[in-house]
């Protein structure tokens, strides 16, 4: 998943593993896999900006850097940032194409801070072509810093498309950048 992790899912097509030649079958995909991995990821972090003094600016302005008549302000912007993320990863998929995905994922907060979230999305799943594409019906978000801060939500209705390969014990997802390895526990 190196720089980019993104949720893109919606809608789900009803047949679990119908067709195409080459799909998988249910017995083939049912079951829990399992991966690991750290690495750089691009993640939403707060910035301290100096930015021009002039008209309207993004972020949370926090006043002059230099004094009173200050050619910038300070603002706090979110921003994506290359940082290294250890990442783990339980998918669980019934044999119905119904699954459960469990995704750790922990990096800086801060100086001396680390920052763990836990995401799990449920919903369908279907393999076909070459493809596996997951529709999200329901879904968790929350976060913890070790610092004390924490903070929770729901994941929105969404459909992710990976480009799929099972083979014996290993199954392999990737789209764009992303690229993981999952094994059969």
């Amino acid at each position: 998943m190196k720089f980019v992790v993104a949720s893109i899912m919606a809608l789900i097509g009803s047949g679990w593993l119908s067709a195409p030649a080459g799909a998988q079958s249910g017995a083939a995909l049912a079951g829990t896999w399992t991966q690991s991995s750290s690495g750089k990821e691009l993640v939403l972090a707060p910035k301290f900006k100096l930015q021009p003094n002039v008209g309207v600016g993004y972020g949370t302005n926090l006043g002059g850097s230099v004094g009173y008549g200050s050619m910038t302000r300070t603002t706090i912007v979110t921003e994506p940032t290359i940082m290294n993320v250890t990442r783990s990863m339980t998918l669980v998929i019934a044999a119905d194409g119904q699954f459960k995905w469990t995704i750790v994922k922990r990096h800086a907060d801060g100086d001396n801070c680390t920052r763990t979230t836990t995401q799990v999305k449920q919903g369908s799943v279907s393999a076909g072509g070459g493809k596996m594409v997951f529709a999200i019906r329901s879904g968790s978000e929350r976060w913890q810093s070790s610092c004390g801060k924490q903070g929770s939500g729901a994941i929105a209705l969404s459909r992710e498309e990976y480009g799929m390969s099972a083979q014996g014990r290993l199954l392999h997802l990737a789209s764009g950048p992303v690229r993981w390895a999952f094994s059969r526990k």
